[in-house]
């Protein structure tokens, strides 16, 4: 067999060995969990931007760079709202059911 075709028969191997595990893995997410993560994906978005224009004039009197400050803090809460959003969810998922024996 020439180098040629081994390398040829490898990369048939690579692409039906990725085509068949591509179609046979499923995932399982809840329709909450993706209502969470757009949720958060908007708020990171508007939040900050948001805070930025509101605060730029009315508490900073014009100074870009403290209302830029503020929305970078607000994308850290919103950051950590998710984290924590995320944990608590985790941990609620993986608490076992109790149930009490008559």
């Amino acid at each position: 067999m020439t180098s040629r075709a081994k390398n040829t028969s490898i990369a048939s191997e690579r692409a039906s060995v990725g085509a068949s595990s591509s179609s046979s893995t499923s995932t399982n997410v809840s329709s909450s969990t993706l209502a969470k993560l757009a949720f958060f994906t908007i708020a990171m978005i508007c939040f900050p931007i948001g805070t930025y224009f509101v605060t730029v004039d009315r508490y900073f009197d014009g100074n870009a760079t403290y209302a830029g400050i503020s929305a970078a803090v607000m994308a850290n809460v919103v950051l950590f709202a998710y984290v924590l959003v995320a944990v608590m969810e985790d941990s609620q998922a993986s608490r076992p059911s109790i149930k009490k024996q008559q």
